[in-house]
């Protein structure tokens, strides 16, 4: 078998290598041909040394390059291994010393690494790394010999690994959303690793396309390219965090954080193709980078539920149309958040004045009630024939409504996980519209501004819809509700785009009731008796008495 290093010697047998590019800078290790971590140079960390507890990182620059202290770094410990065969028969490589060779360009600067190891046996293996400089990809080729008989495995494993999540303010927020996803034929499966800490080994067989880690804004992934992949393994445990970055733990948090870890299996080559193609992606979760891969990694991109994701996709190529235009993602949630409200105006006016007109039936209705209840046939023939005679609709308000539902679900789940908006500021103390403003603090308590603006937006929206009396304190209720909800931990561009949903929808609210204000050509119709055939059957009631 392949000669196993004690651990006590790895220190002084491991060579690193190192990849600079003008997007990340990489280190890989002979001892066991691992990626130990990817430094994203243009990514702001906010555990970074510049960091000030208390205080908001700034976004950097376009283009500008980052102290490697401040960067955010994909370090899983490794991040990144090959080993041979597969659950209860795996062989790991991890304690073999790999050669190493690479060959750079005209610059010097390193563009392919090959890593290769044998055994007495016959086995041979060798990755070759190749380097795109101009995108956070990188081109892995296996090369797989093994002997036909004895131990030959039947397959093979690469598993990729989280990193310690105190890249992002909301720590707390970043650690529950690290999960193992994948991709296997169509389906996708994603798995948290709060969930797989706990124990559960999720095993999904079947050609699996690609296998990831991922928190909100970054992920490390593994396609297949030219592989024989045939299933994808997720595993987790619940560790102290790494040392040096206790501090950064809040006081009212453990100092212990969840690792998630997925695995692609992939049937061993035969000796006549010996070759398997993959691409290795440490990056963020950008949509446009990932589908450029051509693996189909863009469905590790958050956009909500499935039949959601083009109405998705096309909010987010329209948010980033719009910033490209004004410059400023605040500002660009605003014009997107007015487009649609614009877009959707004939449905909200023509939801409102729906509801307006039951409102002016309501005491009728209440009336009917009275004078039919104990008959509850007749009760409901009269109510029909009310909202005839005076052309009401009773679910005119609610369908426009539903039809509205998809956008706004949609535009949840873009402003929730568009990278593009991390570290983003808007104006005055709302510098980062990935999280929750802060415009001071009162003994340790954070006082927002942005969630209490959209409470009282909320509360006057609700005064101004018409409702029964009897719907109004729940109504109200929920926006109480909504900014305990909020106050912590929805992004603060979130919560900017409900604000000007609410203001908006305010403004559509007044023109409805200034119409309403206005001299009407008729009353409501009221109508005694429900139906001719009930009337004639009043009629004749007295002459049998």
């Amino acid at each position: 078998g392949f000669t196993a290093t004690p651990l006590s010697r790895a220190s002084e047998l491991a060579r690193t290598v190192t990849v600079e590019t003008p997007l990340y800078t990489a280190t890989f290790s002979t001892l066991g041909a691992r990626l130990l971590s990817v430094d994203l140079k243009h990514f702001r960390s906010a555990g970074g040394i510049h960091a000030l507890p208390g205080r908001t990182v700034s976004r950097p620059r376009p283009g500008q390059v980052l102290a490697p202290g401040d960067r955010v770094t994909l370090a899983g410990g490794p991040s990144f291994g090959l080993d041979l065969g597969s659950g209860a028969r795996l062989h790991s490589l991890a304690t073999t010393v790999f050669a190493v060779d690479d060959s750079a360009d005209a610059s010097g600067a390193i563009r392919r690494i090959t890593f290769t190891a044998a055994d007495s046996a016959g086995t041979r293996v060798r990755e070759t790394w190749r380097v795109r400089p101009d995108t956070y990809a990188l081109e892995l080729e296996l090369e797989l010999h093994a002997p036909p008989a004895g131990a030959r495995p039947d397959d093979y494993s690469l598993t990729v690994r989280s990193w310690p999540t105190f890249t992002e303010a909301n720590r707390k927020s970043d650690d529950l959303l690290l999960r193992a996803t994948s991709l296997v034929g169509t389906s996708y499966h994603r798995d948290a690793a709060r969930d797989l800490a706990k124990g559960r080994l999720p095993d999904y067989e079947g050609n699996v396309r690609w296998v990831a880690v991922q928190s909100r804004y970054f992920i490390a992934a593994v396609g297949v390219e030219q592989a024989a992949a045939r299933a994808a393994t997720a595993s987790g445990e619940r560790r102290a965090v790494p040392p040096g970055t206790e501090p950064l733990v809040p006081r009212n948090e453990s100092a212990q954080e969840n690792v998630a870890a997925t695995t692609l299996v992939a049937a061993m080559p035969s000796e006549s193709q010996p070759l398997q193609h993959y691409v290795v992606y440490f990056g963020p979760t950008d949509y446009g980078l990932l589908s450029a891969l051509g693996v189909g990694l863009e469905r590790a991109v958050d956009l909500g539920f499935t039949w959601l994701r083009p109405i998705s996709h096309v909010l987010l190529v329209l948010l980033q149309w719009i910033e490209a235009v004004v410059r400023n993602w605040g500002m660009a949630i605003v014009v997107l958040a007015t487009l649609v409200r614009v877009v959707l105006h004939p449905l909200n006016i023509a939801s409102l004045r729906s509801m307006r007109a039951m409102q002016r039936l309501q005491p009728e209705m209440e009336r009917l009630k009275e004078k039919y209840k104990n008959n509850q046939q007749e009760m409901n023939l009269a109510i029909m024939a009310l909202y005839r005679d005076n052309k009401v609709n009773p679910a005119g308000g609610c369908l426009p409504i539903l039809i509205q539902m998809p956008i706004f679900f949609a535009l949840y789940a873009v402003l929730s996980n568009a990278i593009a908006l991390r570290q983003a500021p808007f104006v005055g103390w709302i510098d980062d519209l990935s999280s929750p403003d802060q415009l001071f603090s009162v003994a340790a308590f954070p006082v927002r501004l942005l969630p209490v603006i959209m409470a009282a937006s909320g509360l006057l929206q609700q005064k101004l819809t018409p409702m029964s009396p009897q719907q109004a304190p729940s109504a109200y209720m929920m926006n109480v509700v909504m900014l305990v909800l909020f106050y912590n931990t929805v992004p603060s561009g979130l919560v900017l785009y409900w604000i000007v949903m609410n203001v908006l929808t305010i403004v559509q609210q007044w023109l409805v009731l200034r119409q309403d204000q206005e001299p009407r050509s008729s009353a409501v119709v009221v109508e005694e008796t429900p139906a001719p055939k009930t009337r004639r059957k009043e009629r004749r009631q007295p002459a049998r008495r």
